[in-house]
């Protein structure tokens, strides 16, 4: 027996199995919290006690064995496939654990109580093992949205449909072996028994390959959405939505230099909320952030393409027009202040609205920020001074 086993392919096919079991492990351990390689790993090494259960039962013969055995074989490879839609973040249809056990638990039984044929018994299996991976491989093939892991998606349901065709093509070989009648072979010398360790394993473990291709582009493409954020939380209010300050003195910096470049005008405004300590006084702070995001998306809802809008901290803004002269500036805040007049939020008081001031100014030659927003503050100040909600000029 030993001697026979050494020579067979099933000795490779279970070293193959437990080098993609020890594999998907590690996969699993490496890629958390990522969903999918943890069904990968509890399917291949329930697969491999099915297959070790097997290998008891050719040398002893013991029923249970033969049972047990092919049952976890089947479940083995059903939990594997449910990690395919795991990982998609598909429905989990978790009936084909069950459905598959009892099919061949039942089949299994009928062949020892009332002596059964083996070739049938191993078409029975064969069959729920070939239509296993169907599913699956519809998923794998027909799925639109994740780009990201296409390629290796192809691979893995490539792999599978062909693990899916030789385990059916086992399962035609012992149907026609059944109907012939042909005397009954030992499975390790058996073809259509040799066939999947021939084929179907290699298949497998080429899918293996394929879902840890599709984990590390899962997991590239997380680190670039991560990156991405990073980037944005490092430009924008994560308040308001806004510019932060130190991007928009990046901003500026290119826009002042294209204006000098192209002597067109370069306008500046500072925005402030009218009376903003009374709103978090009397409604909350929770109230006011809410005033502030509304007047954020206001300003940047009603800005242009080619503005740059930015939070400076607390209730203070600044909206940079370039190519706009200091009259069609003031008419663009003039419009905006309009606008936030008709805000209404919900605070714990009941509805409240608010107002807010601008000062405005042009750039001149030789302008730095610091001398610009000089020049508009001090329109800012004049138009709070003046009774607040409205717009100052500062030539």
């Amino acid at each position: 027996m030993m001697e026979a086993l050494y020579f067979s392919p099933i000795l490779l096919g279970l070293n193959l199995l437990i080098a993609v079991a020890i594999a998907s492990t590690a996969l699993w351990f490496m890629s958390r919290p990522i969903p999918g390689p943890g069904y990968w790993m509890v399917g291949m090494w329930i697969l491999i006690a099915g297959v070790l259960l097997f290998l008891g039962f050719m040398a002893t013969r013991n029923p249970v064995l033969n049972i047990v055995g092919n049952a976890l074989q089947l479940a083995g490879e059903a939990v594997f496939l449910l990690g395919v839609f795991r990982f998609m973040d598909r429905s989990i249809p978790y009936w084909i654990i069950p459905v598959s056990v009892a099919t061949i638990v039942g089949f299994n039984l009928h062949y020892w109580i009332n002596a059964g044929n083996s070739d049938f018994l191993m078409m029975i299996y064969s069959l729920i093992a070939g239509l296993l991976p169907v599913q699956a491989v519809w998923v794998l093939l027909h799925q639109r949205s994740d780009v990201a892991t296409r390629p290796a998606r192809l691979l893995v349901g490539v792999c599978l449909l062909l693990y899916s065709i030789v385990t059916l093509l086992r399962a035609w070989f012992s149907a026609d072996a059944w109907l012939s009648g042909q005397p009954y072979t030992p499975p390790n010398e058996s073809f259509s028994y040799l066939l999947p360790y021939n084929f179907a394993i290699p298949a497998l473990v080429m899918g293996f390959i394929g879902v840890t291709l599709m984990t590390m582009q899962r997991i590239l493409a997380s680190s670039r959405a991560l990156e991405d954020e990073l980037k944005r939380l490092a430009t924008v209010d994560p308040l308001t939505g806004a510019l932060n300050r130190r991007s928009f003195n990046e901003h500026f910096d290119r826009e002042l230099h294209a204006a000098m470049r192209r002597q067109s005008p370069l306008c500046m405004a500072l925005l402030d909320l009218d009376h903003f300590k009374d709103v978090n006084d009397s409604q909350g702070h929770q109230a006011g952030d809410e005033a502030l995001r509304r007047f954020s998306d206001l300003c940047r809802t009603e800005a242009r393409a080619t503005d740059i809008f930015a939070r400076f901290g607390g209730e203070e803004f600044v909206l940079l027009m370039p190519d706009t002269s200091l009259e069609g500036a003031r008419t663009i805040l003039e419009r905006l202040l309009q606008g936030v007049s008709r805000i209404e939020v919900i605070g714990p008081q009941g509805p409240f609205g608010f107002n807010a001031s601008a000062g405005v100014s042009v750039c001149h030659s030789g302008d730095t920020l610091d001398t610009f927003m000089h020049r508009v503050d001090k329109a800012l100040y004049r138009a709070k001074n003046e009774g607040r909600n409205r717009v100052s000029v500062e030539p």
